[in-house]
């Protein structure tokens, strides 16, 4: 069962591990960390009821709360695991707008 309100990338827990300095990803104490405080993470954006901006790939991206205030690319495409949106990749802030 899913935690969290989207499903997580594993792509999206590597690249947060590596911006959060976090570790090796491949290590699984740094991956279940990882893991954790991007689903936290993701919690806290969506209860934030920031805007979120439609990309021209059709991806949503919204602004991750501080104190990183990471970009957060989720895509609503259908999934084989259910209904979930997924955040498919974490990015500095400065990064994601032309996607």
């Amino acid at each position: 069962m899913p935690k969290g309100p989207w499903y997580v990338s594993a792509r999206a827990v590597r690249e947060y591990a590596a911006l959060a300095r976090l570790g090796d990803p491949d290590d699984e104490r740094v991956w279940a960390t990882a893991e954790d405080e991007l689903i936290d993470l993701c919690e806290e954006t969506v209860g934030s009821g920031r805007k979120v901006l439609r990309l021209r790939s059709g991806l949503l991206q919204y602004r991750g709360p501080r104190p990183l205030r990471l970009t957060l690319i989720v895509s609503e495409d259908a999934r084989p695991e259910g209904t979930l949106p997924q955040l498919i990749s974490v990015l500095p802030q400065s990064t994601a707008r032309s996607r």
